[in-house]
């Protein structure tokens, strides 16, 4: 856990003589760095996010005000917290600031006893939350690793897919500066539990782009709306719900109403789920990786520039299975963690078992390696493992 002496503080004033007493009150105890003014402080939080900022309201060109309304709005800076530092103390100025989303104020001239004791408050504040939310993302995330491995064997054609969807999902998101919304990587590895209620032939010629009935279309497209339904029943995973709910239309509707944040993160996290998602169709159905993205390139308007630049750097840097990964013939019980299956598995009875392209997690691992050969079909499976 991090602690207080290493958390950073930013200050902002125009004024030196300020800066100078609170860095003196400060700089001892904490890492302080120094803004002179608006746009000053926004590179310096761009360049690095702190763990709070003192925030003057009265400065030349850009106040207070509308340096905290620009980090708000701004996913990656908007749950850093905020001191104002004021003189006025009107109830309209401090009442004011709490509506833009301070958690708190300091009159000047400054009482140092006071400074100390309001940093030092929402510091721990700060860390408190930042510990229940990696406690949360990896009670949580841990607990979804263990259900998505089991459907992957219970519905292996519905959940062949998430290891690869999370993956390319997962580094949008860090390509965009979005690793602190955990839902958005949720949302990839849950997208698909709608699925169990669809059957795998439908998945798979849908995905390949074969013709379905009305009705199996109709299965298919339910397949988000059930997996909202079961998820926001979950606490904590309604944004991650919202998200799944609108893998395949994002102007789909709920009763969702949240606060700006939450509809943003819903906004972009819909769009990285559906793009991943819409590359991962387009490339199984036959596409080269630069073919579908050519593709998806048609349709911006759905995806956005920013997003379909980014991923397409991604998808160029993809190295070629080939490069990474060799085939082998290996027994059931010679499987070991990280291969990925090169050919779909059958039980001895014809039924799908694992979908080529599944990666052995450590359920499949318990499975496999504790059977015998006549349990499949053939008495090897091919493997790809790495170089």
């Amino acid at each position: 856990m991090k602690e207080l002496s290493d958390c950073t503080v930013l200050v902002v004033d125009d004024t030196e003589a300020n800066v100078d007493i609170l860095v003196d009150a400060l700089g001892e105890l904490y890492d302080v760095s120094v803004a002179m003014d608006g746009r000053e402080a926004l590179e310096t939080v761009a360049e690095g996010p702190p763990d709070l900022i003192l925030l003057d309201i009265m400065m030349p060109e850009m106040d207070g005000y509308e340096v905290c309304r620009k980090l708000k709005s701004n996913e990656r800076f908007a749950q850093i917290p905020i001191i104002f530092l004021t003189a006025l103390t009107e109830i309209e100025n401090k009442t004011k600031g709490f509506q833009m989303g301070a958690v708190d104020y300091i009159t000047k001239p400054f009482e140092i006893a006071e400074v100390n004791a309001r940093v030092k408050t929402h510091l721990k504040l700060r860390l408190a939350e930042l510990e229940l939310r990696d406690l949360v993302v990896k009670t949580l995330g841990g607990a979804i690793e263990v259900l998505t491995d089991i459907l992957s064997v219970a519905n292996p054609t519905a959940f062949s897919r998430t290891t690869r969807l999370k993956n390319n999902v997962s580094e949008l998101v860090t390509a965009l500066n979005l690793k602190a919304f955990w839902q958005i990587r949720m949302a990839a590895m849950l997208s698909q539990i709608g699925s169990v209620a669809v059957s795998p032939e439908t998945i798979e010629k849908i995905f390949r782009g074969e013709d379905v009935s009305q009705e199996a279309r109709k299965s298919y497209n339910r397949h988000p709306q059930l997996g909202y339904k079961l998820i926001r029943k979950i606490p904590r995973l309604t944004e991650v719900a919202e998200i799944i709910a609108r893998q395949q239309d994002l102007e789909k509707g709920t009763d969702f109403e949240g606060d700006d944040q939450a509809q943003r993160l819903i906004g972009v996290g819909s769009k990285i789920l559906k793009l991943a998602l819409d590359y991962e169709k387009l490339t199984y159905s036959g596409k080269a990786p630069m073919a579908a993205m050519a593709a998806l390139k048609n349709d911006e308007k759905e995806y956005g520039p920013k997003l379909l630049e980014a991923f397409s750097r991604i998808v160029e840097n993809e190295p070629e299975p080939e490069t990474q990964m060799a085939v082998r013939e290996i027994s059931p019980k010679d499987v070991a963690l990280g291969m990925v299956f090169a050919k779909d598995v059958y039980t001895s009875n014809e039924i799908l078992l694992i979908k080529a392209g599944t990666k052995i997690n450590p359920f499949l691992f318990e499975i496999l390696s504790s059977s015998s050969e006549s349990e499949y079909m053939g008495e090897t499976f091919q493997v790809f493992v790495p170089n």
